[in-house]
């Protein structure tokens, strides 16, 4: 936190005291990820920390040479994945010691909204499989990625459908460089101990699996039982009673890839029959792959064969839609954000995970205090999750709405005026179905529904907003609704004045001097202010040769 001092209620520990973590993600051979906050610039990260040694069953001590390889292959993989630059390969943003611990931890691009290829692949329907173009396009986007790596003398070694990513805008990133490889360095051979392979059985290449021997063309290889899978669900090899992965690597043959996918051009057979040849010198290189592919990857987004609810991860966009456009389609939904998606148990009550416990209206209050009093150290991101967390849980539709509308507040105020927008509008709807159109719930929604949409600078709809918020006459006695009323009008004034509708705002003017008064007394600030901006507007009025142009002030 800014002033060294957390928020009460803030769990997690922090790690150098700056991320503090949230939820593990995962862990691997050699540590552990988790999903963590960067309180120093408000953003979700990825935190992996090196997995503490186990002592020795012999010594009852940890083996300090293990322990020293580990640390060297974990240093290796943040060098190795630090100065690689290609969209497809997750950002560094830090790495170092954590003081209390003395783990070694790695910060990176947290890729919040995608899917695994491995998920994708498992919720395939075998009667509506992935469409050509979208297998070429994930595998030009990992031969483009293999290409860069390669280039800087890396292999990656472990190329596999769990870690390959599906993100916004169709990007395919390629992950876990923990088992990566620097080509002709030897100083690395003793972080693969002696007779340990490395690599993934189903998608090892021949000299990988009986000599832990990988170059580049290792990564070919894998690359092609990878695309075999996106075709058929299945590798190319497997294993069976009498014959291991390894023999079926060494000695098979691919069962030929167009009996099981007769839509698939031979161009692209005969290239993952190269990609799959049993000696690496006769593989073709990631440029060519890409090469090759590229082709058949151009194509117009096709919602057949792909979950309609992620045509924003679609692979072929950076293809047909380089910069990120929108996606259009007809039947597919837009992809909701987070915060759209909870937003809508407002309309669904008791939704949520089975055998959630129901959000209780003491846990309502206790996260919209902890939201606030994050919000206030500018932690909008942990904000939002608190609230999120609760919404992800049955929850029924008064508690929601309240919450919705916290969130709506807590995104206003850290600048994420869309959303926001969305979220005042679900929670005025609410609460004016709910308890009529001039309820203290239903205004506050309004107000902050209108104030969204002057700050986007959506003048119509601020304008409506506000002038249906100031037909109704707050209570004297209500300070703070007195206090919104007041800004209302003062809001109104100016837009009209920039819309060049000054009858209209000299008549709004009109009306907030009398209430400032009626309100505040004739002595309040901003009486004489006011009364000068008002006889600008009135000498515009005089100076204009007729009426107001009816198109520009329609309300005149």
């Amino acid at each position: 936190m800014r002033d060294g001092t957390e928020p009460e209620g803030v769990n997690g520990r922090l790690i150098a005291g700056r991320y503090r973590l949230r939820a593990p993600i995962g862990a691997g051979g050699m540590g552990e990820v988790w999903q963590a906050y960067d309180e120093q610039f408000d953003r979700r990260v990825a935190v992996k920390m090196m997995i503490a040694e186990r002592s020795s069953m012999v010594t009852g001590h940890p083996d300090l040479e293990a322990l020293e390889i580990r640390r060297e292959r974990f240093l290796r993989e943040v060098n190795t994945t630090a100065r690689l630059e290609h969209p497809g390969i997750p950002a560094v943003y830090d790495w170092g010691t954590d003081p209390s611990t003395g783990r070694l931890f790695v910060v990176m691009q947290l890729l919040v909204r995608g899917r695994e290829l491995k998920t994708l692949i498992d919720e395939s329907d075998p009667d509506d499989p992935l469409l050509v173009s979208r297998v070429a396009a994930i595998g030009a986007q990992v031969a483009s990625v293999l290409h860069e790596v390669h280039l800087n003398d890396v292999v990656h070694r472990d190329i596999k459908p769990e870690n390959l990513m599906l993100t916004p805008g169709g990007i395919v990133k390629v992950l876990d460089f923990g088992v990566a490889s620097l080509i002709g360095s030897g100083t690395n051979t003793r972080l693969t101990q002696v007779g340990m392979t490395v690599g993934t059985p189903p998608y090892m290449s021949p000299e990988q699996g009986i000599a832990n021997a990988v170059g580049p063309a290792a990564d070919a290889y894998a690359l092609g039982c990878v695309m075999y899978e996106l075709f058929t669900g299945k590798p190319p090899f497997g294993q069976t009673s009498d014959r291991s992965y390894l023999w079926h690597h060494l000695n098979a043959a691919p069962p030929p890839l167009r009996r099981l996918r007769p839509d698939a051009p031979s161009e692209i057979e005969e290239l993952l029959l190269a990609m799959l040849a049993k000696q690496a010198e006769d593989r073709p290189d990631a440029a060519e792959i890409y090469d090759a592919l590229l082709p058949w990857a151009i194509a117009e987004p096709d919602l057949r064969g792909f979950p309609l609810d992620i045509p924003h991860l679609d692979p072929c966009l950076p293809f047909v839609r380089p910069l990120g456009g929108t996606v259009r389609t007809k039947t597919g939904p837009r992809p909701a954000t987070d915060l759209e998606a909870a937003a809508t148990h407002l309309n669904a009550p008791g939704s949520g995970p089975a055998g959630a416990s129901p959000v209780a209206p003491e846990e309502v209050e206790e996260a919209t205090g902890l939201a606030q009093r994050l919000a206030e150290d500018h932690q909008f991101v942990q904000a939002a999750d608190v609230i999120t967390d609760l919404l992800a849980r049955p929850v029924n539709p008064t508690l929601a709405n309240e919450l919705i509308f916290a969130l709506g507040q807590v995104k206003f105020v850290g600048g994420g005026l869309s959303e926001a927008t969305e979220l005042f509008e679900k929670a005025m709807l609410f609460y004016r179905d709910a308890y009529g159109p001039d309820d203290e719930f239903t205004r506050a929604a309004r107000y902050s529904l209108a104030k969204c949409q002057e700050e986007l600078g959506t003048v119509t709809g601020a304008i409506a907003a506000y002038e249906d918020f100031i037909t109704y006459r707050p209570d004297p006695d209500d300070t703070e609704d007195v206090e919104r009323h007041l800004d209302a009008l003062a809001s109104l004034m100016r837009l009209h004045a920039a819309a060049n509708r000054p009858t209209r705002a000299v008549a709004i003017a009109v009306r907030l001097r009398e209430a400032i008064i009626g309100y505040q007394g004739p002595d309040a600030s901003g009486v004489a202010e006011l009364d000068a901006y008002l006889a600008r507007l009135n000498r515009l009025l005089a100076e204009d040769a007729g009426p107001d142009d009816p198109e520009s002030d329609p309300d005149a």
